[in-house]
């Protein structure tokens, strides 16, 4: 069958020439299966975290200054500072929000807040 399939992460199927409507068709129909089903974690499924850190609201930090609040943090062990996108979202409301992480080592970071009373999760994904 004159198929090449595409070195990419999804390994999407290209008819090679002369294709016709019995090569064509099929290779099309896995294609756009794969790509329905592709979510940017490394394999098939949804673009969920594989790990959590919680940020608890009773943890914060003495005031730096200017209502500004640090905790440090741990990342999960199967991430390193420089591998991983981090999604901070407050746990009460789910709603993505962006506070301040600077990071300290490949394993540790610093979260601010202004919101001494807020809890969060980061999500790593």
């Amino acid at each position: 069958m004159p198929i090449t399939t595409l070195s990419t992460g999804l390994g999407l199927d290209k008819p090679s020439d002369p294709t016709y409507g019995d090569v064509f068709f099929p290779a099309m129909e896995s294609n756009i299966q794969k790509i329905n089903d592709h979510t940017h974690n490394g394999t098939l499924g949804n673009i969920n975290p594989t790990s959590t850190v919680s940020v608890s609201s009773g943890a914060w930090g003495s005031d730096l200054g200017g209502g500004t609040y640090k905790q440090t943090k741990t990342i999960p062990s199967e991430y390193t500072t420089t591998n991983c996108i981090m999604q901070v979202r407050r746990t009460s409301t789910a709603s993505i929000v962006y506070p301040t992480i600077v990071i300290l080592t490949s394993s540790t970071i610093d979260i601010y807040t202004n919101d001494n009373s807020a809890a969060y999760t980061i999500h790593f994904l």
